[in-house]
């Protein structure tokens, strides 16, 4: 056997030996690479179901529940505040609005039964006529308030909407219209700390929502 060819194959096998090195090395490399791509994957798809994980999103619904709790307890302690507001105290002189809203300030007066006599003022403090959006103030009592308000569009605006001569009306307004005022003063001596009384606004439609409590308070 001659050198050269001994030394022919020991370089054939050198070769051999580093090809076979390096394609260890690719094919390692290449595993992992792909494992890890598969790592991310399975990672990215479990993590929002991880008992650890996302944990600031799933108690957010809390928090949003919280603050519409609170919203709607400023909202019912608002609504206490203007209930409040919308009362007439004692006096023997009570002064109430309405608008082009349908709307009186107040919901319920009470008045002195130690008053002589009781004047209202009405304020409209709308801008619409008192052919459009007319406001009176009507007291009865509560058992006559439908009976009246109902006959009262029979009565037409000439009457001011109010049935002539009817004894179920207790006292009542001209109407008015908007930046207008009126007042009217009236004996409660016959009335009764112990029976009701509705005022409202007798305009067609008015009443069923232009309404409150008119109260003797002994």
């Amino acid at each position: 056997m001659s050198d050269s060819g001994i030394g022919f194959s020991v370089k054939r096998f050198v070769i051999f030996i580093v090809l076979c090195a390096i394609a260890i090395l690719v094919f390692e490399g290449m595993g992992e690479v792909g494992g890890n791509m598969i790592k991310d994957q399975v990672s990215r798809t479990t993590s929002k179901f991880h008992p650890e994980k996302n944990v600031e999103d799933r108690i957010k619904p809390a928090f949003v529940l919280e603050d519409k709790v609170a919203v709607a307890s400023a909202a019912s302690d608002s609504d206490a505040s203007t209930a409040d507001l919308w009362t007439a105290e004692d006096s023997c002189e009570q002064v109430i609005e309405g608008n082009d809203m349908l709307q009186f300030n107040i919901k319920e007066m009470k008045v002195s039964a130690a008053c002589a006599s009781v004047t209202v003022t009405l304020k409209h403090t709308g801008v619409m006529a008192a052919e459009i959006m007319g406001h009176n103030w009507v007291l009865s009592s509560d058992a006559n308030f439908m009976p009246v308000a109902t006959a009262a569009a029979g009565a037409g605006l000439e009457n001011n909407y109010v049935p002539v001569g009817d004894d179920r009306v207790l006292a009542s307004t001209a109407i008015i219209g908007g930046g207008q005022e009126i007042s009217v003063t009236f004996s409660i001596q016959g009335l009764s700390a112990a029976n009701a009384y509705t005022f409202f606004c007798s305009f067609p439609g008015h009443y069923a929502i232009m309404k409150g409590a008119f109260k003797v308070i002994d």
